[in-house]
């Protein structure tokens, strides 16, 4: 038989009921019905069509700390926070004109009040019955703080993971940005300047700063630096007692909380540091500096991330020493190589041009036409001097090769080298199209090897040197009737002939060798412009 509660006669005696209890028919299955619902692990609420509470169970009144007479009579408003209340009439009016808007048994996330104040997250679950005319409105109440407390820390964590995703892909960026400018031609203060406005952003400094040290004392001054200015902090001294390679993390701290010790610079005040030294072998170079207003602690991770960028720091140093020790050693072998070629070519000549010139005057009397043959022999030999001087000239300036025309810079080296080589040479200039700067270096330092080749291993009869230039391109083409070589049996090493070929790469050309014992040797470079191709 069917549970009949009557919430007429309960409504009349709920004040006076200290369970708030609804009367009904006293069988024993009614009162084992009733004692489920007053014991169920649910709080449990009765509403009226006036949002009265007419029922509520001991669950309900622990979980909103009152007691039960205080509750029956209550407007269901006084569980909910002020705020909300007005919205809550609004609604609750909504469903006792509408009860089959919303499902029976769904849920409802809302927040509900303690009797002290406090608030705490609920879950409401509404069904609803008639009895008579009257709507009574069922809820069953579930605290939900827990459950909320799991997903605002699965929230948080998921938070944290996403973020650290992020840092780590900006890491990732900014590594592969500076291995990328580490390996271009660019300058060390550029290179310097990327590094530390990456550390900057990554590390969410407020100012940062490389510092090298002055070599035999102990002043420091800004390399490069984000957020500070040479002018903003006064040159001070650096202290070399920490051990080598060591991070310092220098926050000025009063047991756990930090002091109010602060940086002075540019007119601001900094209250931590995180200070990493730069180290080139076992030299301490300087030091990469962050500064932070606030003050603060370093994670492992940002102090890894800080050495890190110091590491990369102290390689682009290292990096630009070693090309300047590179550039140098360049250059002290091509004045080496000059002063060979002045005592090799240019000495002698004057040599032999000064022995010409002193047993002239005795010549003229004696055999005046031998005089002749050795006045023109002199001729030849001041020119030719006067061209490799020339050359060797070009060779010191190479901007003056962008300044010399293609003609008058083949008419040089072939002179110079006719004097060395003592060989006939006849030069061919065709066309009048201007050559790119590149190609035309390419194509002078081509024809210098080829014929210091000629000089040196071809002991020919004659050279033949043409240049030949169109629109769309030009070739070069140096020839002798010497005693040629066996090109399969050449190493690149030998003859410049790598020299000659990373020359014709680097423009994009194509050089052919051809050579046979006894037959000679042809030296052809060709150009095309792909851009009119």
């Amino acid at each position: 038989m069917p549970v009949i509660w009557n919430f007429t006669r309960m409504q009349r005696t709920a004040k006076s009921s200290a369970l708030a209890r609804p009367h009904f028919s006293e069988s024993r299955t009614d009162r084992l019905l009733w004692r489920l619902v007053d014991a169920a692990p649910v709080a449990v609420v009765a509403v009226n069509q006036t949002g009265e509470i007419i029922y509520a169970n001991q669950k309900l009144a622990e979980m909103f700390g009152y007691e039960l007479p205080e509750l029956t009579g209550q407007s269901i408003e006084t569980l909910l926070p002020e705020r909300y209340r007005a919205d809550h009439r609004i609604y609750r009016n909504f469903y006792g004109e509408n009860p089959h808007v919303r499902p029976m048994g769904s849920g409802l996330d809302l927040a509900g009040r303690h009797r002290d104040g406090s608030e705490f997250p609920v879950e409401v679950g509404l069904s609803h019955l008639r009895v008579g005319d009257q709507l009574i409105v069922m809820g069953s109440v579930v605290d939900i703080t827990r459950r909320k407390q799991i997903e605002e820390t699965l929230e948080h964590r998921v938070q944290e993971r996403t973020w650290e995703i992020e840092r780590r892909r900006r890491v990732s960026d900014s590594l592969r940005d500076i291995l990328q400018v580490l390996n271009s031609n660019r300058s060390l203060p550029e290179i310097l300047d990327i590094i530390v406005t990456q550390a900057n952003r990554l590390l969410q400094a407020d100012a940062s700063a490389i510092y090298q040290l002055q070599e035999g004392e102990r002043l420091i001054f800004i390399q490069t630096s984000v957020g500070l200015t040479p002018e903003d902090l006064n040159v001070a001294y650096a202290s070399q007692d920490e051990e080598p390679g060591t991070v310092a993390a220098n926050l000025p701290v009063n047991g756990d909380q930090p002091a109010a010790a602060t940086i002075q610079a540019g007119g601001r005040e900094y209250c931590a540091q995180l200070a990493v030294p730069l180290k080139i072998k076992d030299e301490i170079y300087g030091g990469l500096m962050l500064y932070y207003t606030e003050p603060r602690k370093f994670s492992p991770e940002e102090i890894e991330l800080a050495v890190m960028f110091g590491d990369q720091a102290a390689l682009a140093i290292e990096n630009a020493r070693l090309r300047l020790q590179v550039e140098r050693a360049a250059v002290a072998a091509e004045r080496n190589r000059i002063a060979r070629d002045l005592h090799d070519s240019v000495t002698q000549t004057l040599f032999s041009a000064s022995l010409i010139a002193e047993v002239l005057p005795r010549l003229v009397q004696r055999n005046p036409d031998e005089s002749v043959r050795r006045l023109e022999e002199l001729r030849q030999l001041t020119r030719g001097a006067l061209a490799e001087m020339r050359t060797l000239l070009l060779e010191l300036r190479p901007a003056t090769l962008m300044e010399v025309s293609m003609d008058e810079l083949l008419r040089q080296l072939t002179e110079a080298a006719r004097t060395r080589a003592r060989v006939p040479m006849e030069l061919t200039l065709d066309g009048e199209s201007q050559l790119p700067p590149d190609v035309k270096v390419a194509f002078y330092y081509i024809a210098q090897e080829a014929l210091n080749n000629v000089a040196k291993h071809a002991r020919a009869d004659q050279v033949w040197v043409t240049l030949e230039r169109h629109p769309d391109g030009a070739s070069l083409c140096i020839r002798d009737d010497g005693q040629g070589f066996d090109v399969n049996t050449v190493t690149p090493e030998h003859l410049g002939l790598a020299i000659m070929r990373e020359r014709t790469e680097a423009i994009g050309g194509k050089l052919e060798i051809e050579s046979t014992p006894g037959a000679g040797t042809r030296v052809t470079v060709t150009w095309s412009d792909s851009n009119k191709a």
